[in-house]
């Protein structure tokens, strides 16, 4: 019957124990980002690329952090974000893209000129790295 189809849909959208190990491991490291720091964002962006096995995990990890981030300090995780798109690819491209103009997006709303101006610089740069539809969304 249908209730054996919804309980495998449901078991494919958990998590393994191992993909919420490296999750709460690259949480923890993510908590170090709390300032535009370029040896924290290569590290971290480091590590995505030696998890991209996990890369579904580590996105969630990314996006919730920047959600739930202090307006000033979403900028230095949305730098994260760029890094691993540009540095790693298409693993987390692929994740991160429908959650772009949103949480740039609110990114954007949240804080004053400063980061707008920074904001719009980067989004700038994403041509030819998302789709267009998603550049032209953010």
């Amino acid at each position: 019957g249908s209730g054996g189809g919804g309980r495998w849909f449901a078991a494919t959208i958990m998590p393994t124990p191992e993909e919420e190990e490296v999750a709460a491991s690259y949480a923890l490291e993510l908590a170090e980002l709390t300032f535009n720091s370029k040896p924290i964002i290569n590290s971290l962006t480091m590590i995505a690329d030696e998890e991209r096995a996990f890369s579904h995990a580590i996105a969630g990890v990314v996006l919730r952090k920047i959600g739930s981030a202090l307006a000033d300090k979403k900028l230095p995780i949305i730098y994260l974000l760029d890094s691993i798109c540009k540095n790693v690819g298409a693993a987390y491209k692929n994740h991160f893209a429908p959650a772009l103009p949103q949480t740039i997006g609110d990114a954007f709303d949240a804080n004053g000129p400063k980061v707008r101006t920074s904001l719009q610089k980067l989004v700038d740069t994403w041509t030819g790295v998302f789709e267009p539809a998603v550049v032209a969304a953010t």
